[in-house]
C-alpha cells in the first residue's frame, strides 16, 4: 500500500513537472524577426553603391530591443549599440530608435549597419527562417540568419 501511494505521488509530480517546464521559456513576440542576423550586403539606393560590410557585423533583435554589433571594430572592439525596436507586423515595418546615438560621430557610427537617420523605419521586403531584407529610404540591407 505504501509503495502504491509513493508511486502515485511520484507520477503526479512527474506530470506536473512536464506540464510546467515549457511554460518557463520566453517566447519571441516578433516571430521570425527575433534572431541574430548577419549583414551580408548593404545597398545605398541614391548613389547606387553596394558594399559588403565586415563579415562579423550583426543585428540582434529580441523582443523590443535591437543590438548592433561589429565584432571587429578597430576603435572599440566588441562594442554594442543598443536601441528600441517597434515591429508593426501588419504594415511589415520595423522602426529602430537609438536614443543615445543622435548626433555627430555617434550617428555616423550607425552607417556601418546601413542606418543613415535616427530613428529609422525599415520596410520588410523579405523575412523567412534564413533571410531578412530591410529597405529604408536610403538603403537596402540584406541579412542571413546566424
Amino acid at each position: 500500500m505504501k509503495n502504491k501511494i509513493f508511486f502515485c505521488i511520484a507520477l503526479l509530480f512527474g506530470i506536473v513537472s512536464l506540464i510546467s517546464l515549457p511554460s518557463c521559456r520566453k517566447a519571441p513576440i516578433n516571430g521570425k524577426l527575433d534572431a541574430q542576423w548577419q549583414i551580408m550586403k548593404i545597398e545605398h539606393i541614391e548613389e547606387g553603391i553596394e558594399w559588403t560590410p565586415d563579415r562579423r557585423t550583426y543585428i540582434d533583435i529580441n523582443l523590443h530591443v535591437v543590438n548592433l554589433r561589429n565584432v571587429t571594430q578597430n576603435e572599440n572592439p566588441g562594442a554594442v549599440i543598443t536601441g528600441n525596436l517597434n515591429y508593426d507586423k501588419d504594415a511589415a515595418t520595423v522602426t529602430m530608435d537609438f536614443p543615445y546615438n543622435t548626433e555627430g560621430d555617434k550617428l555616423q557610427a550607425l552607417q556601418s549597419w546601413g542606418i543613415y537617420s535616427n530613428p529609422v523605419v525599415f520596410h520588410i521586403v523579405k523575412l523567412d527562417s534564413k533571410q531578412l531584407i530591410l529597405k529604408s529610404s536610403e538603403t537596402i540591407v540584406t541579412c542571413r540568419r546566424y
